[in-house]
């Protein structure tokens, strides 16, 4: 069999168990070193971001638990040949690409390398401290595979969402382990109403394929509604107890 399930120790002696299958995992370690920056990458056939508010009301936890599954990995040697994985990033990469519209044909073909780099752009979070080995072109300001702008002295612009400090990324991951935690909880708990959302014009029965049976009627029903802020807690709260390092 493969590596053993990521078990979340919850309250009262419980516990539950993940089970998964992670498209692809990238490593980097410098050279005689024992820990490695590692990120996960999910291939989409569309276009896919992540939202900070359907991740703090926990409906967009797959791919940050990827990266906590790989970061909380038992005996990382054996797989990856070193003692301690350093979370970098997590990413969607569009297989269908999503090329954008010109004016002309003339700049359409100006500069195909870059179009296609821009056509694959990796969507989703990373931490600023592995800039250098995502993009190693020297003294870039501007991302093309990746999302970031940075300003003349090297920092990140506060617009860029995908480019986050060490100390947030970090916090983001552990973030997303209590919030598996407190789903766990409620699950033992016997908490199982239903209550589809709504987040500004989309609901959930959008992407609900038992639409032909369900009870729910979208014009009567008082969907719960997610805004950033409200009913949640700080996506990016500055805790040290929510750091887990090796």
């Amino acid at each position: 069999g493969g590596p053993p399930a990521w078990s979340l120790e919850l309250a009262e002696a419980k516990r539950i168990e993940l089970y998964g299958r992670i498209d692809r995992v990238d490593i980097y370690r410098a050279p005689n070193s024992d820990r490695a920056l590692c990120l996960v990458i999910d291939y989409k056939s569309s276009q896919k971001q992540l939202d900070p508010v359907l991740i703090a009301h926990g409906l967009q936890l797959q791919l940050l638990t990827y990266l906590n599954v790989v970061r909380r990995w038992p005996n990382p040697r054996a797989t990856f040949a070193v003692d301690y994985l350093d979370p970098a990033g997590v990413f969607y990469v569009n297989l269908r690409g999503r090329y954008g519209r010109e004016s002309n044909r003339v700049d359409a073909l100006a500069d195909p390398d870059r179009a296609r780099k821009l056509a694959y752009r990796h969507s989703g979070r990373f931490d600023i401290r592995a800039l250098p080995q995502l993009d190693g072109r020297p003294e870039v300001r501007e991302g093309d595979q990746f999302n970031f702008r940075l300003t003349n002295d090297g920092q990140v612009y506060k617009s860029c969402r995908e480019a986050l400090a060490t100390l947030d990324f970090e916090t983001l991951l552990s973030q997303v382990e209590r919030i598996l935690k407190t789903m766990g909880q409620q699950v033992y708990a016997g908490r199982a109403e239903v209550g589809p959302y709504r987040k500004g014009a989309v609901t959930a029965c959008a992407q609900c394929v038992y639409q032909t049976v369900c009870r729910v009627d979208p014009w009567t029903h008082r969907f719960r509604v997610l805004r950033r802020g409200v009913n949640e807690e700080p996506l990016l709260e500055r805790a040290d107890d929510l750091i887990a390092r090796p």
